[in-house]
């Protein structure tokens, strides 16, 4: 079997350039996002599919284009978000400027589509919220793939410390 050498100088060369590489990879990038509360996004959720099941049903464009029209595609993300704000202790859950976006185009279908007057109504209220909310954005990045705030410190998460197991009743209580 057989080996390569490489030179001492070689190696250095080689190592001095991937750590260059690491050094040049640009820091994480700062989003600006509104803070959102579990019960508005509860709302924001109910908006999203509302308008997914209207669109569907009314509509025959495919699945990425109703996702998007509906803002559905969103859903998921604010799943990872709230899990990971609720995990940490933090209330607040970020949303994109840009994803707003999706709640008025979400709403738009709405109206198009013969939605629900009260997750129409429900709709309206998010977006003058967030209208509002605009002006005060916080930076966010992502963490694991997750978007949080920045600007967040965790807090110890309320509840018992560890999972709830069957034999493991008196952690619950």
């Amino acid at each position: 079997m057989s080996r390569i050498r490489l030179p001492i100088v070689e190696i250095r060369e080689k190592m001095y350039r991937r750590r260059k590489d690491r050094e040049d990879v640009p820091s994480p990038v700062l989003l600006n996002a509104i803070a959102i509360s579990v019960e508005e996004m509860c709302a924001l959720i109910d908006v999203f599919e509302h308008a997914h099941a209207r669109i569907v049903g009314l509509s025959d464009a495919d699945e990425t284009v109703v996702a998007q029209a509906a803002g559905s595609a969103l859903i998921p993300l604010l799943y990872a978000r709230a899990g990971m704000a609720v995990g940490k202790g933090i209330d607040a859950i970020p949303l994109l400027v840009d994803e707003s976006g999706l709640l008025d185009a979400a709403v738009i279908n709405l109206e198009s589509y013969e939605g629900n007057e009260a997750v129409l109504c429900s709709g309206y209220a998010l977006l003058d919220s967030f209208e509002i909310r605009k002006e005060s954005t916080r930076p966010a990045h992502a963490e694991y793939g997750i978007l949080r705030f920045s600007d967040e410190s965790e807090r110890e998460p309320s509840g018992s410390s560890g999972p709830f197991l069957p034999g493991n009743e008196e952690r619950a209580q």
